[in-house]
């Protein structure tokens, strides 16, 4: 039985995610996990920008996780799964940041970590580098938190306009400008400017 649930977890890992989700609607509550493993990341990273601390981050991601499962059997499969659960935590992240402004006041000059050298062999390309991925996430932090969400999914998730759209319920060149404006305050930022986004 166990070899039988590994197989379809196996198949299912190649499936798209509005099928997955199907099959949970269906009954196959274990395949949610494949869905969380997909996109586990991308949550915490957003609830992290929001909120500055890994216990908090993690807490609100499982929330946003946890509310997902929920309201499945509302989703229309006929869209996509990510901008939906996207939409999900930006409102979570949100609802956070008004219960907590206080505490954000208190964290708004803190920096963006990065991840601690891993090897002697490239701590000398990595601490040139630093500086470089310090003052890229300086310049995002400075981009109001739409923007600086637009930014990251339509360059890291690479997500496309449509779903931006979708997810902050924008229009499509509303997107295109914030975007193309958050990108010239982050040169502005890096060129030694200071905007707001």
């Amino acid at each position: 039985m166990k070899y039988q649930r590994q197989r379809q977890e196996k198949r299912m890992d190649g499936e798209s995610d509005e099928e997955i989700v199907q099959q949970v609607v269906n009954g196959a509550g274990s395949a949610y996990a494949l869905l969380v493993d997909r996109y586990q990341r991308p949550v915490y990273n957003l609830m992290y920008r929001y909120c500055r601390s890994d216990e908090e981050a993690a807490d609100l991601s499982q929330d946003v996780f946890l509310l997902a499962y929920e309201r499945l059997s509302s989703f229309d499969c006929r869209r996509k799964f990510f901008p939906w659960l996207y939409t999900l935590a930006i409102n979570r992240a949100r609802d956070w940041q008004r219960s907590n402004a206080r505490k954000l006041k208190d964290l708004a000059r803190m920096r963006w970590e990065t991840e601690p050298v891993p090897t002697r062999s490239q701590q000398e390309e990595q601490l040139l580098n630093r500086e470089e991925v310090q003052s890229l996430y300086g310049a995002l932090d400075a981009l109001t938190d739409t923007t600086r969400e637009l930014v990251l999914l339509r360059f890291k998730q690479e997500l496309p306009i449509r779903d931006l759209a979708e997810i902050f319920g924008l229009s499509e060149s509303a997107v295109k400008m914030r975007i193309a404006r958050g990108l010239n305050n982050m040169k502005s930022i890096l060129g030694g400017d200071r905007h707001e986004g």
